[in-house]
């Protein structure tokens, strides 16, 4: 770096801005007159900038590059990263493509989109109704136990000694009935699943006051 002519500021000199802290140069003051491009400075304030104030000059102090700070890598996720729902290849905002029409004499299930015959009433692979109105139309089968249920909690009241034990039975097969056709609309027979569920009630209440005079005319049997 070129040294600057130290001086005391003279008529020249004097009125002119310093450099660094645009005050005026005063008559008198310590200066400091850069050698390569002639601009002045006071002297304290080349000093403590150490160098001349006009960029490009030879004179000028080196400014120190900012080095950007390199990230610290993320730590790693004990999760596994998300599945995208979308095909490989898909942008973000790129519109959807409308699926291929199925071939003739066929129809695609509303929910999971298999391919079945036109008049399917329920698809076989997510048991969806299929129908333009949204109702199934198809036969029906009795649901598992629902006939089971109006069997027990007919010979549970028949045979009121029985009631405790087919009682209960009625109430879990009419539970299972109706659980079998709120999954599938296929399954019937809510109507014996009800009524296999009453009976059931009813049978066991029976069942619960006999045993209960049973016992009670025993021990006062056993007490005579």
């Amino acid at each position: 770096m070129e040294a600057a002519r130290t001086l005391k500021a003279n008529l020249k000199l004097e009125g002119k801005p310093c450099g660094w802290c645009q005050a005026p140069l005063a008559l008198g003051d310590d200066a400091a007159v850069c050698t390569a491009c002639d601009g002045p400075h006071h002297r304290s304030c080349w000093d403590s900038k150490a160098g001349c104030s006009t960029e490009g000059c030879s004179s000028a102090p080196l400014r120190r590059l900012d080095v950007p700070a390199v990230p610290a890598p993320a730590p790693a996720s004990p999760f596994p990263a998300p599945v995208s729902p979308f095909p490989a290849g898909f942008a973000a905002g790129a519109p959807m493509r409308a699926p291929a029409p199925p071939p003739p004499g066929m129809m695609t299930c509303p929910r999971c989109m298999m391919p079945l015959m036109i008049g399917t009433p329920i698809c076989p692979n997510c048991r969806a109704i299929t129908s333009p109105d949204g109702l199934y139309h198809g036969p029906r089968l009795n649901a598992p136990g629902s006939v089971a249920a109006l069997v027990l909690g007919i010979v549970g009241v028949v045979f009121f000694c029985l009631g405790v034990v087919l009682g209960p039975l009625a109430i879990w097969q009419s539970n299972a009935a109706k659980a079998a056709i709120s999954r599938d609309p296929a399954y019937g027979g809510g109507g014996m699943a009800t009524a296999g569920l009453v009976l059931g009630i009813i049978s066991l209440l029976i069942g619960l006051l006999w045993m209960v005079g049973f016992l009670s005319g025993l021990s006062n049997g056993l007490g005579h």
